[in-house]
């Protein structure tokens, strides 16, 4: 992993959809909205019709892939991956099991343990490590005409002092619970 990536020393990102349908492609931009990294959906167009969306690129602005998100085909509760742009593990995310809110483990490559914790409905998490505030998620209105063809945009505040294989971790983590919130829907 390269520590001179544009994610790294941004502590404000803000993950904006940026297609559909077929795709969940997205832009990450930094506090003063200039674009610092995409997000790009993997796979077959035939698994993305069958499965949905659940492998993704997130590629520095060069196109210099950084990381990737595999929702991973389990039976029970959901997992997810991150791994390095040559397949090496950064961490496991897996869906515990909670009712009324939306409970995640994170295990990173380095020894973090974080557990994410929140409300799908109202998209507001918190990242801690123990008890330790790490990052924060909140779903941030993006305009009617982005609400209506189904797009999100998601605020995440990261703590300043992250390693970056955290920071890919938590960013990954954000990917997945956008894929959670998508399964509940088409689910409902």
């Amino acid at each position: 992993m390269s520590s001179t990536s544009s994610l790294s020393g941004q502590n404000l990102l803000v993950m904006q959809q940026v297609t559909g349908f077929m795709s969940n492609d997205f832009a990450i931009e930094n506090g003063e909205g200039h674009v610092v990294a995409h997000g790009h959906t993997r796979g077959s167009a035939a698994s993305r019709m069958f499965r949905g969306n659940r492998q993704f690129e997130i590629q520095d602005l060069d196109g210099t892939p950084l990381f990737r998100v595999e929702d991973a085909m389990t039976l029970g509760r959901d997992r997810y991956r991150v791994t390095g742009p040559q397949g090496e593990p950064i961490a496991e995310i897996v869906q515990r099991i909670s009712l009324f809110r939306t409970s995640v483990a994170i295990s990173v490559v380095d020894g973090t343990d974080l557990q994410l914790d929140g409300s799908l409905s109202g998209f507001s998490f918190r990242l801690l490590a123990g008890q330790v505030p790490v990052a924060s998620v909140d779903r941030k209105w993006a305009g009617l005409g982005r609400a209506m063809l189904g797009r999100s945009r998601y605020a995440v505040e990261l703590d300043p002092g992250m390693p970056e294989v955290v920071r890919y971790a938590v960013i990954g983590s954000v990917i997945a619970l956008d894929l959670i919130r998508d399964k509940a829907s088409n689910a409902n």
